[in-house]
């Protein structure tokens, strides 16, 4: 039997690099970006600038259009790796700008993979959502920790009972510390890349994750902490 992925944030760094590692194990990969990734068996193109409503609406019907196309019924797993980084505090003169788009890039998302998991995601299935390592007050990138305080606490629910998610949802919150990405090294080009997160690393252990591989269970917060060249993962 065919096993399937959805990767949301599939045209970003980490997420590119996600849809190329399934797809070489032989899954079918839905993408959901704001480009398109022609490494991907399906895409979903969504804009930042639509409404939680109109992105999730779109997500929920095109899912299931190419779903039926390809005579499935659900996805094995959703992965949502969506995201950004801006700096800003309150004397940001584009402080309320730039926290909506941190909003709209990590929450957003995270919520309608959430939703989209609920229709859409198999019983015993596997729904990962990312927030951040180490996360206390941020007061000089302010937008971008209430966007992953609330991915995380977003995940402390879905674990609960209630929730909506398919029976046996194993749903686990991935908090990196920085990852080894081109845009990364671009934006911080005197940081020490030992310190980075590789991206093979963090893909194997996402798949190992997904197959059962490497077992995890329901409701676990994952930090990810690379130092020296060495990466850590450890459960909190």
């Amino acid at each position: 039997m065919t096993s399937r992925v959805l990767i949301y944030g599939g045209s970003g760094g980490l997420g590119s690099a996600l849809v190329s590692f399934f797809k070489n194990k032989k899954w079918v990969v839905t993408s959901v970006g704001t480009r398109q990734n022609s490494d991907a068996t399906h895409n979903i193109i969504i804009s930042v600038d639509d409404s939680l409503e109109i992105q999730g609406e779109k997500v929920l019907k095109q899912s299931n259009e190419q779903l039926k196309a390809d005579n499935a019924e659900k996805y094995d797993a959703i992965l949502c790796v969506a995201g950004g980084f801006v700096m800003g505090n309150l004397l940001d003169k584009e402080f309320l700008k730039k926290s909506d788009l941190m909003i709209r890039k990590s929450l957003y998302s995270s919520l309608v993979a959430s939703q989209l998991a609920a229709h859409h995601l198999k019983e015993d299935g596997f729904l990962m959502l990312t927030g951040t390592a180490g996360l206390q007050g941020t007061p000089g990138f302010i937008g971008y920790g209430v966007a992953k305080a609330g991915t995380q606490q977003l995940v402390k629910s879905l674990s609960a009972e209630g929730s909506g998610l398919p029976k046996r949802t194993r749903v686990v919150a991935l908090l990196p510390s920085t990852i080894d990405t081109v845009s990364n090294r671009n934006d911080m080009p005197r940081a020490d890349f030992s310190n980075f997160i590789p991206l093979e690393i963090l893909t194997q252990r996402l798949f190992d994750w997904t197959t059962g591989v490497v077992p995890i269970d329901n409701g676990k917060s994952v930090e990810v902490i690379a130092k020296n060249g060495k990466t850590t993962f450890n459960e909190i």
